[in-house]
């Protein structure tokens, strides 16, 4: 169905007005309350407004939404920001991006790395974005780009403590590259990524992160709910942090994982783990059914829970972001069945009902709005 809002009568048109209409708040509305992305000489910029940061996480997403949508000057602009003020050249960094940069906030001309370290979801986002540009807009510097990129991601030779951004015995990426940081982060396992790394690189490697990946998000979901952790072992067991108080929860992160799921079920790529793409397509059906399934049976759903369905301590109401992720893992399911449509129709339509994110905290909410509505919209 490559208009799944039909279950809840909606018109491909009606679809196209409301991606139009969030994009134009997000990038072009009011710079108080709607926009994230601003402009800073000739490049864009995405802000995290509630933290008044910019991330390798925002800046990625939004090239990937830039090359979704066409929008090759939006595409460049942001990109061409993210390799001056994002990316590490001559550190033991390089050739990541650092995860959070700073700005004079009277300002907004000068830029710091408030951490140089990077955070791998950025890095493949980044490469995605680029590689689905390079199709889009007929450019291949994009794509030797991120062929580049993806060597350093799979094969860095350790510098000082920074090592390539997967472990090389079981091809799991990492929460971060630094020493240290050997446990991973199930949201970061983008598979339908992994797929098209593959295919463009030629590179066997990452058809091995594909299939480890799959065999630990197994792993990884709890067996009754189909929720998974913010940050787990390399097992699949919950991961706790002191830095992060929800870490073994399911929380912001963790909302992306049945996206990532969907995503991946959706994307036809073909002579690339064929067999094991129609075994992850089922395990996705099977792990997004219980999830959704559980959310549906909540009363006051909230944003955060512990695996077993219990919500955690100072949990929050449910987000219009883990609202859009919900519903675009609704694209997952099979609409041949009678049960998957009413489950769809459901998540689909509070979706639809769900305003576009404004205030503080609407760069995550909304960047998520967006991915929500493009990972539905492109099958």
């Amino acid at each position: 169905m490559n208009n799944p809002f039909q279950l809840i009568g909606k018109s491909a048109a009606e679809v196209q007005q409301k991606i139009q209409s969030a994009f134009h708040s997000l990038f072009e509305g009011n710079d108080s309350s709607e926009k994230i992305c601003f402009d800073f000489q000739q490049y864009k910029c995405i802000i995290d407004i509630g933290h008044s940061d910019i991330r390798s996480e925002g800046m990625s997403y939004g090239m990937y939404i830039a090359a979704k949508l066409g929008l090759l000057e939006l595409f460049q602009a942001l990109w061409e920001f993210s390799k001056t003020y994002l990316q590490n050249a001559e550190t033991d960094d390089a050739p990541y991006f650092a995860w959070q940069v700073g700005f004079d906030k009277k300002r907004q001309r000068q830029f710091f790395k408030m951490d140089a370290g990077s955070a791998p979801d950025g890095e493949e986002y980044f490469a995605a974005a680029l590689l689905l540009a390079a199709r889009r807009f007929g450019n291949n510097a994009y794509r030797d780009e991120a062929l580049k990129l993806l060597h350093a991601m799979a094969h860095k030779k350790p510098a000082g403590k920074v090592r390539a951004m997967f472990d090389p015995e079981n091809f799991l990426v990492r929460f971060s590259p630094v020493e240290g940081n050997d446990f991973t982060d199930p949201s970061y396992h983008t598979l339908a990524f992994y797929r098209l790394f593959a295919a463009e690189t030629k590179d066997t490697f990452w058809e091995s992160v594909y299939k480890q990946s799959v065999a630990f998000l197994k792993c990884a979901a709890h067996p009754d709910t189909g929720l998974f952790p913010d940050y787990a072992e390399f097992d699949g067991s919950p991961k706790s942090t002191a830095f992060s108080p929800h870490s073994d929860c399911f929380s912001g992160d963790a909302w992306r994982v049945a996206y990532n799921l969907a995503l991946d079920a959706n994307w036809e790529i073909p002579g690339i783990c064929e067999k094991e793409h129609l075994l992850a397509k089922n395990f996705a059906q099977e792990t997004i059914r219980k999830m959704l399934r559980f959310f549906k049976s909540q009363k006051n759903p909230r944003a955060d829970y512990r695996l077993n369905g219990i919500p955690c301590e100072n949990s929050r109401p449910i987000t219009t972001g883990l609202i859009a992720m919900n519903a675009a893992a609704t694209g997952a399911l099979d609409f041949s069945l009678l049960q998957d449509k009413e489950l769809a129709a459901y998540f689909l339509n509070a979706f639809w009902n769900a305003p576009v994110p404004t205030g503080t905290w609407r760069y995550y909410d909304g960047m998520l709005y967006l991915l929500g509505f493009l990972a539905l919209t492109e099958r």
